[in-house]
């Protein structure tokens, strides 16, 4: 059984105990990606350029807040619901309740 559809940050995979299919948000992963990477670069430059540190630490602290709200708030989430299979248990309850 193939336990993984789509690519990318679209990617979905299946629970083995329920066989739900759960995904993750792909604008949070992007944001999150997006953080990372200007923050990297804001310290970055403003390590090597020291007379635009005025500019360069707030990009890095507001990039680093943005990864962070986005890391909590990108959670697994049910794309597709497993089918429940209805069961007809009328006989099971009868005999317990005469």
């Amino acid at each position: 059984m193939n336990a993984q559809r789509g690519k990318g940050l679209n990617a979905q995979i299946q629970c083995p105990h329920c066989l739900a299919w759960l995904g993750k948000n792909p604008l949070l992963s992007r944001l999150k990606i997006l953080g990372f990477y200007i923050g990297a670069a804001a310290l970055g430059y403003g390590y090597f350029a020291p007379e635009l540190r005025h500019i360069t630490t707030p990009i890095a602290i507001f990039s680093i807040m943005l990864l962070l709200v986005s890391h909590m708030m990108d959670h697994l989430k049910v794309i597709e619901a497993p089918e429940v299979e209805v069961v007809d248990d009328s006989e099971q309850r009868r005999k317990y309740r005469d």
